[in-house]
Order: structure tokens, then sequence, then C-alpha cells
């Protein structure tokens, strides 16, 4: 599903204006990731948390050049996904 797609549905759900609710869905994503860039997990009750983490340098291997590459480390978005929700999917 893409993210039109899901904005439209949950527009449709809640009978609200799907321009107004994608608004609202980017300054939640901004909130979530400034707190995450900060250092700080944000929990969301029943659905998982996000957490900063540390993705460690790597080397690839490239066929074509026959050469190896390094992958710097990178600091990513981790989520966890809480037991409610874990239940809900299964």
């Amino acid at each position: 599903m893409n993210n039109r797609t899901f904005i439209d549905r949950m527009a449709k759900k809640l009978g609200s204006d799907a321009d107004e609710l994608q608004q609202q869905v980017d300054v939640f994503v901004q909130a979530l990731l400034s707190q995450v860039n900060a250092g700080n997990s944000v929990t969301i009750k029943n659905f998982g948390v996000f957490e900063q983490k540390m993705k460690a340098e790597r080397k690839i291997y490239n066929p074509t050049t026959k050469s190896f590459n390094v992958i710097p480390a990178k600091q990513t978005v981790g989520f966890k996904m809480g037991a409610a929700l874990k239940e809900k999917v299964q």
C-alpha cells in the first residue's frame, strides 16, 4: 500500500479531508524523527517502539568490477513491534 492509498483509507474511515490528514501525518512523522534523531526512543502504546540504531561498517563485493567496497557505519531508525500488535498480525 502506498502513502496516498493509506491516507485515503484513513480519511474515509475518519470522515475527514485527505489533504488535512496528510499534513497531520507529516507533522507526526517529523516529530517522531526529531525525537529519534535526538537519541530518544518513542513508544506508542499497543504499537511498538522507534529507536535509533547504529549500523556497523561493512564490506561488500562488486562482482562486475571484482572489487570490495566499504560501506561506512551509519545511524538508522529501528522499530520493535509491541506484543499487542504481534498478536493482531498473526
